[in-house]
């Protein structure tokens, strides 16, 4: 039987939501606050990493099982989808300095130890066979050649244009005041009744506002013809990870995923100084790249970092996937699938239904 869908919020998940149940026959109809020119949702200013096994070193270990199979999840999701988006498997890097290498074979331990693998140390030389680019003499590293990543503002348009191309429907610019059961009230007052309304609003949530919190990102896009860098590197750093994420046309990001405030003014001085001087850390011809843009936001999580579904009376609540979006919204999306049609939980999932 077709079910009438209505979601709130065109983040990943609720685009990703939208397409699963479209793709079951379904009517999907989301509701999205901000203009379509001027979407401000954390999944934007997203760098699209597929990371189980560095999320490792800082995360709990179940983000690790819930994002094992991420890149497969998406490869069928991109086929289906059959646009062009930069979406690539080339693994991942993590780097510090020699004197740090301490840290270094403690994260090997602690990845190898609960994944099963056997990753090592790679010399700088090696290092520097994979990436050419990077020139300092004064790294190691790890490489995870099972990770990947993918381009968040190509597949957040591929996912929009695929639902509006098969008679869903997008409002932009529409304001959700409240949800109650399966009934939610517009700005104007105007009443719209679903069998199902998912929210994926994150920090706008009406549910869960008592206990999440924001994490802030700060994302620094350059242009850099003279780097050649071919997958995403992060750099071990005193306040928080820095990586560097390669996206099409010789352009890339730098920035900063975990920064426990819930601040969304724009990227600080101070910010912006360490991010770009870790880039030319890694690679000096950094120094020449122009910046395109600079770009803060504020991810939600819960108290343990996990994500949750919380669902009553035809309203389902999908939020806390903190700086996870990526990695884990292909899952996420199946799950509240299985829970809206099936009324099925995983049973090996338990903490997420909460």
């Amino acid at each position: 039987m077709k079910k009438n869908i209505g979601i709130v919020g065109s983040g990943i998940v609720g685009l990703l939501v939208g397409y699963k149940f479209q793709k079951k026959g379904h009517r999907v109809t989301i509701y999205e606050k901000d203009k379509k020119l001027n979407l401000t949702n954390c999944s934007i200013t997203g760098a699209g990493m597929l990371s189980p096994f560095c999320e490792l070193i800082h995360s709990d270990k179940k983000i690790f099982d819930l994002g094992f199979d991420s890149i497969l999840r998406w490869k069928e999701i991109i086929k289906d989808l059959n646009k062009k988006i930069f979406f690539k498997t080339k693994g991942s890097l993590i780097i510090s300095h020699k004197e740090e290498v301490a840290d270094l074979e403690s994260i090997c331990s602690r990845i190898n130890s609960y994944s099963r693998s056997n990753f090592s140390l790679i010399s700088n030389s090696k290092l520097r066979k994979l990436e050419p680019a990077i020139d300092s003499t004064d790294l190691n590293g790890v490489f995870f050649k099972e990770e990947g990543q993918i381009d968040s503002e190509q597949i957040i348009d591929s996912l929009s244009r695929y639902l509006t191309e098969n008679n869903s429907i997008i409002n932009y610019g529409c304001e959700v005041k409240q949800i109650k059961n399966n009934t939610l009230t517009l700005k104007d007052n105007e009443k719209k009744s679903f069998d199902h309304i998912i929210e994926c609003t994150g920090l706008g949530s009406q549910r869960s506002k008592s206990d999440i919190r924001g994490v802030r990102g700060e994302i620094i896009k350059v242009f850099a013809p003279g780097v050649k860098i071919s997958r995403p590197i992060r750099l071990n750093h005193f306040r928080y990870p820095i990586y560097i994420a390669p996206r099409e046309k010789d352009t890339y990001l730098i920035g900063a995923t975990e920064i426990e405030s819930e601040d969304f003014s724009p990227v600080s001085v101070r910010s912006a100084i360490e991010l770009l001087n870790s880039s030319i850390f890694i690679c000096k011809r950094f120094s020449e790249a122009r910046i395109i843009s600079l770009s803060s936001n504020c991810r939600p999580a819960y108290s343990d970092n996990l994500p949750h579904l919380k669902g009553k009376d035809g309203h389902i609540s999908v939020n806390g996937l903190f700086r996870h979006g990526y990695l884990l919204s292909p899952l996420i999306a199946d799950l509240v699938i299985d829970l809206c049609l099936k009324d099925k939980k995983d049973k090996n999932l338990s903490y997420i239904y909460n």
